[in-house]
């Protein structure tokens, strides 16, 4: 097969035209390694591998793009890279393989990351936390091995009478008002935490009012 034309299209995109109306894009890095031009001639073979290289270089190239914005767990970032135009199976997984190998992808160092986000930025409790990290893609193991160092009943306590403090002390002047501690309760729950979690934290609160 002959190269009939060579043009620049979108950023360093470059679409190589064939003389039987087959097209293939390469990146402009691609291009000039393969040192094509118009009118060179390719077999079918290396028209393949070409295609196949072309396909794991774009895939890899938007990796990096999307991960320029924040981290990824390798099953998001398959997940993104698969929605891409003229997405290959085989090419998104060479170049995560290849991503992995540099470090930049790596779930137990994003679970950790997220582990912090979640329990001490947000102060969500291990259930909430534990459940957006899996929406994340994470696998179980990563996620219990990054929320094992906050999975502690003295830290959660001490988590917990924080949070009453300083998010819900205006709602809980009245220990006999169960409407208002039901109402913490709820919110409590939905940020992760367990009854008797709460519970134990909701007296510790009241017996630290009386004591004022």
């Amino acid at each position: 097969m002959r190269i009939e034309d060579i043009t620049r299209e979108k950023g360093r995109l470059w679409k190589l035209t064939l003389d039987d109306g087959r097209a293939v894009w390469l990146h402009a890095d691609l291009l000039a390694e393969s040192g094509l031009k118009t009118g060179d001639t390719l077999s079918e073979d290396a028209l393949s591998a070409l295609s196949d290289k072309a396909a794991e270089h774009r895939a890899f190239e938007y990796a990096l793009y999307l991960l320029e914005g924040r981290a990824f767990s390798y099953r998001e970032l398959y997940d993104r890279l698969m929605q891409a135009r003229h997405a290959q199976e085989d090419a998104v997984l060479r170049a995560l393989q290849r991503l992995v190998r540099l470090g930049f992808v790596n779930d137990g160092r994003y679970a950790e990351q997220l582990a912090r986000q979640y329990v001490e930025g947000k102060q969500y409790g291990i259930r909430r936390a534990a459940y957006e990290m899996r929406h994340r893609g994470l696998s179980r193991s990563d996620i219990d091995s990054a929320l094992e160092p906050y999975d502690d009943p003295e830290r959660i306590s001490e988590q917990l009478l924080t949070l009453l403090q300083k998010k819900y002390a205006r709602y809980l002047t009245d220990p006999d008002d169960r409407k208002m501690t039901e109402k913490v309760t709820a919110s409590l729950v939905r940020r992760g935490f367990t009854y008797q979690q709460i519970r134990y934290a909701l007296e510790d609160y009241y017996a630290a009012q009386e004591t004022e």
